[in-house]
């Protein structure tokens, strides 16, 4: 029998891109908030494709088949569009040099 290992992960809850959904005692961490949204994005594209197969098996207005359609290719065009914004910052390179020397700096102080 295969043995399945699990990767302990404790979440950054300092991290803007990270989403944390609490119900009671139970918590859902979702690691980046893209991901979460992209996968939101691929349920309803196949949701909308089909729901506009059914209903032109069943013979639904033909209207309603192509709406479903339509939004699907939609939801389509969003997926390339969200790793874009998930892979593209902008930053003020002042700003960012800054936090690179500090960080650079504490990690020549933790090794001496």
């Amino acid at each position: 029998m295969p043995e399945i290992k699990h990767k302990e992960r404790e979440p950054h809850l300092d991290k803007k891109e990270d989403v944390i959904i609490k119900s009671g005692r139970f918590r859902i961490y979702f690691q980046n908030y893209y991901t979460m949204i992209s996968l939101i994005n691929d349920i309803l594209t196949g949701g909308l494709y089909f729901i506009g197969s059914i209903s032109n098996i069943l013979g639904a207005p033909v209207i309603i088949g192509n709406i479903a359609y339509l939004v699907g290719g939609f939801f389509l065009l969003m997926r390339p569009i969200l790793k874009i914004f998930r892979n593209v910052f902008i930053y003020n390179e002042e700003e960012y040099q800054r936090e690179v020397v500090d960080v650079e700096i504490e990690n020549e102080d933790k090794s001496e």
